[in-house]
């Protein structure tokens, strides 16, 4: 598929259905503002200071919410509530629904391009939030920013062995006491995508996900996602768009929306403000 530019959200779906999804994958996307500028990457690890105090984030964030962020609440869980409130986390957000992603890309920078990713990820790389490799992959948040993967035993029993590890493991089984040390090294460098509980009203509006990212042979190196995940997004298939403005109008008429999508009532109050503010200023005119 070539470098495809989308006037409407027609045109976007019969993009999207000229991409056929292979058999044995699950079909996720992805809204980028800026296609010229994104990076598949997570918001920890854009930024030297954050990734260098991933651990210092997190620990900070349990002390000042106690009640959002109890101590018997699972790492991955607290991950996805810290993405919630923008705190920035090894998860990359994504969404089972294609509307979702397209209002995202066209949320901000209406001057801008946007574009919308399209990752077809295998079955056995879906995990569920209480998955082994999950839990394990979460932990790597917990430990200093001095961890290096690269710097540990290549075979499975010296790694299980080794005293860094026996410090993760530690940190893991605060989440799991019944975790066993057969830990297989090259899963420390995978990334996988994440299905959460829907106990959060966005979460479960927006149809999300996450992709978790382990580490790339130091920590403050993301892992790689799979060239062959990303079927839309290349430097030759692409979907773009520019007319934001227009195609947030026309995802209205589908119920997608700032109020659809972020149920909360801070959002809710500032899209109810919004509305009464553009009535009143074509009133004027």
């Amino acid at each position: 598929m070539p470098v495809i530019t989308v006037t409407s959200v027609a045109e976007f779906a019969k993009a999207l259905a000229d991409i056929p999804l292979a058999p044995g994958r699950t079909r996720f996307f992805r809204g980028h503002s800026d296609y010229k500028k994104y990076r598949l990457q997570p918001s920890v690890f854009r930024k030297p200071q954050l990734i260098e105090n991933e651990e210092s984030l997190i620990q900070e964030a349990k002390i000042r919410c106690p009640l959002d962020l109890p101590s018997s609440l699972p790492l991955i869980e607290v991950l996805v509530r810290l993405q919630h409130y923008g705190l920035p986390t090894r998860l990359l957000d994504l969404t089972a629904n294609s509307l979702v992603a397209l209002y995202f890309a066209c949320k901000h920078k209406e001057k801008t391009e946007g574009e919308v990713l399209v990752l077809d990820i295998p079955n056995d790389q879906v995990k569920f939030y209480d998955s082994d490799t999950v839990t394990l992959l979460a932990n790597i948040a917990r430990r200093p920013k001095e961890f290096d993967v690269a710097a540990l035993p290549a075979d499975k029993d010296g790694f299980n062995n080794d005293t860094e590890v026996g410090k993760l493991l530690h940190d893991i089984r605060s989440d799991k006491s019944a975790f066993r040390n057969i830990i297989v090294p090259s899963d420390l460098r995978r990334v996988v995508a994440v299905r959460t509980r829907l106990d959060n009203a966005r979460i479960a509006r927006q149809e999300g996900a996450f992709l978790l990212f382990g580490a790339d042979g130091s920590k403050s190196k993301p892992a790689k996602v799979p060239d062959d995940w990303l079927v839309c997004g290349t430097a030759t298939q692409r979907i773009i768009f520019s007319n934001k403005h227009k195609l947030k109008r026309e995802l209205l008429s589908f119920g997608v929306s700032e109020q659809s999508l972020f149920p909360e009532l801070e959002s809710q109050a500032a899209a109810i403000v919004a509305r009464y503010q553009n009535k009143y200023a074509r009133k004027k005119k």
